[in-house]
Parts: structure tokens; sequence; C-alpha cells
């Protein structure tokens, strides 16, 4: 990890909303390594985005965060922003433009990216809770649990408020402990015990390894039954995704994978693993043999609040299961858990800070 070179002491303020706290960033200068990493972020947006409409009569600080705000609707164009604003002769400005291109490099699936100008960010004002926010994003995403954890610890300390933090700090926890049900039951609880514009946390209901697995081959059965067939496909529970596939671009929060007997076979609910192979055909009639079902036990349960709702979830996991394997690309009716995860969250602003 390489961080970037802090120097000076001329101050600046953080000020108006979106801004934990009002204290004074440090002026620096970008190193060499993150000079060049800017460089190649801006090829990565096409012409028809670098839209130049300077307002100069806005404040800066303020259309970052707008801009930080709704990143997910136009990460292209949020980045063209960020880069324009990386030599801004204020610290604060250069700061919130780092957030802004972690943010929209996160959205774009550039995840190592994400993270070096997030370390940037968080080198230039340690005590950002944006800065640590979109750092502990990137960590996660790239499977690096232990540092995003720690990045987390700072994070609810200065922004004790934000139930995305606690939230994502549970799931951390339940990555370095995964066998046991409690961890990070604390955390959980703390981001639901908070109101958040970022959607409903819940406390996860943990189910026995065999009642889950029950209720998997029960949903197999199902299916069976209503098709008059087969399925062809073994089930695996399995409790997380694979670290090791994590570090290389797979969803830690992904509920389910469908693996085939070729290279082809993958990651078919992410957006960043296609199917491939044996998949690039059209709809089948039955699940093709040597094909296996994997449910991510905990990623299921950390949607849910009870049972019943965790077995809503299995539900729909293997209907979409399915609907993959088959090539069906049906409507699944099953509504299952709401799909809140917490590093999709905006990034924290005033109003999340100490009480």
């Amino acid at each position: 990890m390489t961080p970037s070179v802090v120097s000076g002491t001329r101050p600046a303020h953080h000020s108006g909303p979106g801004y934990v706290a009002n204290h004074a960033a440090r002026d620096f200068e970008l190193d060499k390594p993150l000079k060049d990493a800017a460089a190649r972020w801006l090829n990565l947006v096409p012409a028809g985005h670098r839209h130049d409409a300077r307002e100069p009569d806005k404040d800066v600080l303020q259309t970052l965060r707008e801009h930080t705000r709704s990143c997910a609707e136009h990460p292209l164009g949020a980045l063209w922003v960020a880069h324009r604003h990386l030599k801004d002769p204020a610290p604060a400005v250069r700061i919130a433009a780092l957030v802004l291109a972690s943010e929209a490099l996160w959205w774009m699936g550039h995840f190592e990216d994400a993270r070096r100008a997030a370390q940037g960010a968080a080198d230039a004002d340690p005590a950002s809770a944006q800065a640590l926010w979109r750092l502990a994003v990137a960590l996660y995403r790239l499977g690096r649990f232990d540092e995003a954890g720690a990045r987390l610890d700072d994070l609810v300390k200065v922004a004790s408020r934000f139930a995305p933090g606690w939230a994502l700090r549970g799931q951390v926890k339940v990555w370095l402990d995964p066998d046991n049900p409690a961890a990070g039951r604390a955390d959980f609880a703390a981001a639901a015990a908070l109101s958040s514009d970022s959607g409903t946390w819940v406390v996860p209901y943990r189910m026995a390894g065999a009642e889950f697995e029950a209720q998997a081959n029960a949903e197999i059965r199902v299916h069976d039954s209503e098709t008059g067939g087969s399925a062809g496909a073994l089930v695996d529970v399995v409790l997380l995704p694979d670290k090791a596939r994590v570090e290389l671009g797979v969803d830690p929060d992904r509920r389910w994978h469908l693996e085939g007997p070729s290279a082809g076979g993958g990651d078919s609910n992410s957006v960043f693993g296609g199917l491939g192979g044996d998949f690039a055909a059209g709809a089948r009639s039955r699940v093709p043999f040597g094909n296996r079902f994997v449910l991510y036990q905990r990623n299921i349960e950390n949607l849910c609040q009870d049972r019943a709702t965790v077995r809503e979830e299995i539900r729909k996991s293997v209907a979409e299961l399915y609907d993959t394997a088959l090539q069906s690309r049906a409507r699944i009716a099953i509504k299952g858990a709401p799909e809140e995860h917490a590093e999709a969250a905006n990034v924290p602003g005033d109003e999340d800070g100490q009480p």
C-alpha cells in the first residue's frame, strides 16, 4: 500500500453539510504513484462523459458532495468531475475529490483504484469519516477484511450514528469468524437501532447448518414436483464464498453460486462474472449434468431478521439458481428479504456524527 505524501501545515476546514467534523485538514500533494493512477483514471472516462460545465457561483465542496451522493447513477461523469479538482488549491477540495474518485471507481468495478484514492484522502485527513468509509468499503470489496475492520473501528469513533458503518463492521466480523453464529451481533444491533436514509438494517437470524441445508433440499424437491422432473444438480451449503475468489473480484455478499462442469460456469449473479461456456446456449428444460448449486448461508442470513425470512430467502435463491441454470430468464415472484448492502450506502454526513 503506497500512501500519498502529506506535507506543509496550511490549514483548510471542512464546512457545510456532508462532513462529520469541522476540523483542519493539512495541506498535501499527491505523490507520484497517486498522480500516475489519476492519469489512468482519466482514460477510463469516454469523451461523451467529459462535461466541463463549471459553476463558478456554486460552492465547490457542495458540488463534489452532490456528485458523491448521486455517484451510483453517473460514475463516469463523477470521476471526470473528481479528476478536475485533484489540483485545486484548497486541500479540503482535493480530499473531497479523492473521496468522489474512490466512490466512482468503486461503482465502476475498479476496487484497487478505489482503495488507492480513498487511502490518499485518509492519509491527508485521518479524521475524515468520508475518507475512512470509502477506504473501508474498498478494502472489504478486495477481501482485505482485517484492514477493513480497522478502518471501520476508526469510522464509528467519528461517525457513531452512521448505521451502514456498524452494519459493515458486523459483516467484517462474520468474515473473520464465520463459524461463530454470534459474530458481529453487537454491531448489527447498533445499526438496527439507528435510523438511516440508506435503508433498514437487521440483526441476522442464524439458522443451524443442518436446518438450512434441509430447507434448501426441500426447495429442490418442490421444484422437481412442480416440473415433473429431476433437477440433476447437487446443492452445497457453505458459510461464505471462498476468500481467494473474493480477492479476484467475486462479490463478498453474494448469496449463491452456480458451478458448472466447465471453466465457463461461474458467478452468475455477479455483474463481474459472466456465465459463458456451457451457459451460452438457449433455455433448457433441465439443469445440465454436473452443475452444482452453492448457497452461502451467512450472506443469506445477513439479510434476514427471523426464521421465516431466512426460509423465504432460501426459496428465492434456489429459484434464481434454477432460472440461471435453465436460462429461462423468468420473473422471480418470490419477494425474499430487502437487498440492503451496507457498502452501497452514501458517505456519512453531519447527522451521523457523535450525538
